[in-house]
This record gives structure tokens, C-alpha cells and sequence, in this order.
């Protein structure tokens, strides 16, 4: 049964949406073991967006649904500087703390790339100064077969 998207930047997973991309992330803390595992589905309205399905150890997290428009205006708010995890907390209806750390990491691994580590360290962000460009290929990327 689908839900209503809040502010068109959540929904929760349905069979409808269509997965485009998985993949793995290291955590951001050094500290931390284990993977998340993350998607990136196209819903019905043809928008697409990031998951977290799993994490290989301790922390919860919501699988709430989060559009990549959404990500991309929180991202070209912070495009000229650092920022930490806590400027994407907004895109999570849950109130769980590590949703935001953890988007942030999926935004940092290989297949997504977005973002990179700070110059204040670990858990500080900075956008790839070419980072539109790829967004814009991820919303290209065809479904994985």
C-alpha cells in the first residue's frame, strides 16, 4: 500500500518503484564496521531517488524514500563550502540520528560520488566541484538489469 509523499521528498518503498542502481557505502566514523547498503529507484511519477536497505551492523535507520531533487537543493545550498551530515537531516521524516550520517556516506561512495571528505575531517562534506554533472548522469544511469 503506497503512502502519501510529505513535501515530495519521501515516500515509502513500493513494488511500483523501479530499482535503477544498488550499492554498498563505507561508514563515515572510522570507528564503525560494516557496510550500508543503499538503492536508487525511479518511482511511478518517473523521479528518482536513494534508499537505505540495510547496514551491516549496529545503527538504525529508516528506509524512507528521498527524492534526488531534494538531495540536489540541499547540496547546492552548501556547493561553496563544508557542511556536515546534519544539513540533510530536513530530508527525513524519521527521526532517527543516523539517517543524515548515513546519506552522507551513500553520498560519498563510489557508484554515487557527490560529495567527498572535508577539509575539518571525517565527518565534515564538501561537494565535487563537478557534482551536477553527476547528478545529472546518475538520472540518466538505465535501470540494472
Amino acid at each position: 500500500m503506497k503512502k502519501t509523499k510529505p513535501a515530495s521528498t519521501t515516500t515509502t518503498e513500493t513494488e511500483n518503484d523501479l530499482c535503477i542502481l544498488t550499492g554498498e557505502a563505507e561508514k563515515i566514523n572510522p570507528h564503525s564496521t560494516g557496510l550500508l547498503h543503499w538503492e536508487m529507484t525511479e518511482n511511478l511519477d518517473g523521479e528518482r531517488g536513494l534508499r537505505i536497505t540495510a547496514n551491516d551492523s549496529g545503527g538504525l535507520f529508516s528506509r524512507e524514500w528521498i527524492a534526488l531533487s531534494a538531495i540536489s537543493a540541499v547540496l547546492k545550498t552548501h556547493a561553496a563550502g563544508d557542511f556536515t551530515s546534519t544539513a540533510l537531516r530536513p530530508l527525513f521524516t524519521s527521526a532517527s540520528r543516523n539517517n543524515a550520517g548515513f546519506l552522507a556516506a551513500i553520498l560519498r561512495s563510489a557508484d554515487i560520488c557527490l560529495t567527498e571528505e572535508g577539509s575539518a575531517g571525517a565527518f565534515s562534506h564538501r561537494c565535487y566541484p563537478d557534482w551536477e554533472k553527476r547528478l545529472e548522469k546518475l538520472l540518466t544511469v538505465a535501470p540494472s538489469a
